[in-house]
């Protein structure tokens, strides 16, 4: 009987394995020393390929000096919005601060990696996006304007984020029944 209460003692202590989410970075162009584009302009979005299975959020680096801070919103798209058979895969907004990145997240979404998407940037028209003008991410362009007019050898300075599962503690029942 005793043995059995300290058994329950410590199953009761101890908790089941828990899968926590760690958002790490997937594709990072991080050089933003041109401003590239204001919010105002409309149609903006950059196309990538993601390394891992996976995204679960995205960000962009916003213009300094460009307005000030306001809502911002990015979406994962599978094709650029006005194209036959595009759906949107996600959505999620922040607040940004200009000279500053603005990262929002959503639920894990399976993606087929080295595949193109598209990340689709929104937000208040005050503000802008900065990035770089001399291709340096080589998996995608900039698209701007009313129609999303493609300028291939410019990239905004953006990131992605995929969702990597690790257990928090190895405290199954069998690793609890072990001890005894």
């Amino acid at each position: 009987m005793r043995r059995l209460l300290a058994f329950a003692l410590v199953l009761a202590m101890c908790s089941i394995a828990i899968p926590a989410f760690a958002q790490i970075i997937d594709q990072n162009q991080p050089s933003g020393p041109v401003y590239m584009a204001a919010f105002s302009q409309g149609d903006l979005a950059q196309s990538f390929m993601q390394t891992n299975a996976n995204i679960s959020g995205a960000g962009i680096l916003l213009q300094a000096g460009i307005g000030t801070s306001d809502t911002v919103t990015i979406s994962l798209w599978n094709l650029l919005p006005n194209q036959a058979g595009a759906v949107m895969l996600a959505t999620a907004s922040a607040t940004g601060t200009a000279g500053e990145w603005v990262d929002v997240f959503w639920g894990l979404v399976p993606i087929s990696p080295a595949t193109t998407y598209y990340l689709v940037f929104t937000g208040n028209t005050t503000l802008g996006i900065a990035g770089d003008t001399a291709n340096p991410y080589a998996f995608g362009q900039v698209y701007a304007n009313p129609g999303y007019q493609s300028w291939p050898s410019f990239d905004y300075a953006f990131r992605t984020y995929f969702n990597d599962v690790t257990g928090i503690e190895d405290n199954s029942l069998s690793a609890i029944k072990a001890l005894y």
